[in-house]
C-alpha cells in the first residue's frame, strides 16, 4: 500500500483519542458522573469496579468489574504520570455498541467500528 493511501488512516488514528481522561477514586458510583472521568470505585485499598460515561456521546454509564474472579473483568492501571489504562477493551453489546480502549488516559476507538458523532 502506498503512503498516500495509508495517510488518511494514520491521521485518523493520530487524532482519535485526543481527549484526556482523568481518574478519580470514589467509594460509590457518583449520582451524576462527569464525562472524561474514569471512576475507580471501592472503599478499601483496592478498587472493585470502574465506571465512566460512555465516550461516544450517548451518556450511558459504563460499569466494569475489576474483581479478579468475575467474568468479564477488567484491569485498571495508573502509570507514574497519573494516566489511566483499562484492559481489555470495552465493547458495549447493547445500546450504542461502542468498542474502544482507554490507553494512557485517551480513548482509542476499535478499527472498523463506527462511533457516534461528537
Amino acid at each position: 500500500m502506498s503512503w498516500k493511501l495509508a495517510l488518511p488512516s494514520w491521521i485518523r488514528r493520530l487524532t482519535l483519542g485526543t481527549a484526556r481522561y482523568r481518574w478519580e477514586r470514589v467509594e460509590d458510583t457518583p449520582d451524576e458522573p462527569s464525562p472524561g472521568v474514569v471512576y475507580l470505585i471501592g472503599d478499601g485499598p483496592e478498587a472493585w469496579s470502574a465506571a465512566m460515561v460512555c465516550p461516544c456521546g450517548c451518556q450511558a454509564l459504563v460499569s466494569l468489574s475489576l474483581i479478579p474472579t468475575d467474568r468479564p473483568r477488567w484491569k485498571a492501571n495508573v502509570n507514574p504520570a497519573g494516566e489511566i489504562s483499562l484492559h481489555p477493551s470495552v465493547w458495549r453489546k447493547r445500546g450504542c455498541r461502542s468498542h474502544y480502549s482507554v490507553i494512557r488516559g485517551r480513548i482509542v476507538w476499535a478499527r472498523g467500528r463506527a462511533r457516534a458523532p461528537d
